[in-house]
């Protein structure tokens, strides 16, 4: 049992403090320095994760603003395991923390920190002395299968959203805070789309049709799709989707608006799929997500419409789920 401390790599000098307090209370944690050159970082990171029960969050100005800090939270966050903040920067506020960190426990005293972690480690241990199998195995276990998707559709969503979003800095806006919001819901969706059959002739339930006559405009939307598990078909006009549906079933269909046929070839699509085929769900993901515009997409038979990555996320993973099933990604 040992304590994950995340923390940019710019602030190596007070990492460094961190572990000071930690081996004066023999409390063991995972050592950067000792990630094997050549060998797979993620594959060692997994690795790490499995054995630490406590995460010692070094908050800064830096580590707050950085993505991959923010999904290295998500994930201890998503899986239930302690999270102890500690207020390295002296300038830091308490609100410039991450949102869903704020009101957990913190300190600007490194000696209390690590006494804290001391505490939580030394329980884990008499816990996992006392039971066979500890109810956090499970939450470690299940981390440790999930990191490396987690963290890569965690950041793939963070650029995402980037790309398409032009936001400026706040305690809720901040690169930190999104990826791991971001973290979360990729969390949260890849529990959901465990659900889907994994049976043969089943498969179709996980392909996904995505129509954009730019694809490369959503790479890493679809690379964040990817990490939980689905496939799809690109197709860069409304004859070619409309081919792929003549010999080809799809868990949900994924359109832009306009295309060089035309500024409403998201309708079109949607128009001649609804003439024969009333529940495949289908999404425009396009520039505008003004109420008029996914009022007017509800009317022609969609099942959403936006400009979010977050939000396509969200709505695609919830009409993928079997009927009646609650929704596990939406807040």
């Amino acid at each position: 049992m040992t304590v994950f401390i995340s923390h940019s790599f710019e602030n190596q000098p007070e990492f460094e403090n961190v572990t000071d307090w930690l081996e004066r209370l023999a409390v063991p944690y995972w050592k950067p320095a000792e990630i094997r050159p050549g060998a797979s970082l993620r594959g060692q990171l997994r690795e790490a994760v499995k054995a630490c029960s406590v995460c010692i969050f070094l908050a800064t100005h830096r580590s707050v603003t950085s993505s991959w800090c923010g999904a290295e939270l998500g994930a201890f966050w998503g899986a239930g395991v302690p999270i102890i903040v500690y207020l390295a920067d002296s300038s830091l506020p308490e609100d410039a923390l991450p949102p869903i960190l704020q009101g957990d426990v913190w300190d600007r005293r490194i000696s209390r920190v690590a006494a804290q972690a001391a505490e939580l480690v030394n329980d884990e241990r008499t816990r996992s002395t006392n039971d066979s199998i500890s109810p956090s195995d499970h939450v470690s276990s299940m981390t440790v299968e999930q990191l490396e998707r987690l963290i890569s559709g965690a950041v793939s969503l963070v650029r995402a959203r980037e790309a398409r979003t032009s936001m400026p800095p706040g305690p809720n806006n901040n690169p930190g805070s999104i990826a791991l919001d971001a973290a979360g819901r990729v969390l949260r969706a890849t529990d959901a789309t465990s659900q889907l059959s994994n049976e043969s002739g089943e498969e179709w339930r996980r392909r996904i049709l995505w129509v954009d006559d730019r694809p490369n405009n959503n790479i890493f939307e679809r690379q964040v799709f990817e990490s939980l598990g689905l496939t799809f078909a690109l197709a860069p006009s409304t004859e070619e989707a409309l081919a792929w549906l003549n010999d080809s079933k799809f868990g949900a269909i994924i359109s832009d608006m306009g295309r060089r046929e035309g500024p409403r070839e998201g309708y079109r699509l949607l128009d001649a799929l609804r003439a024969s085929d009333k529940v495949t769900p289908f999404f425009i993901y396009a520039g505008s997500n003004a109420p008029q515009h996914k009022l007017e997409a509800a009317e022609h038979g969609a099942q959403g419409c936006t400009n979010m990555a977050n939000e396509l996320i969200d709505m695609v993973v919830d009409a993928l789920l079997p009927p009646n099933e609650d929704s596990l990604t939406r807040n």
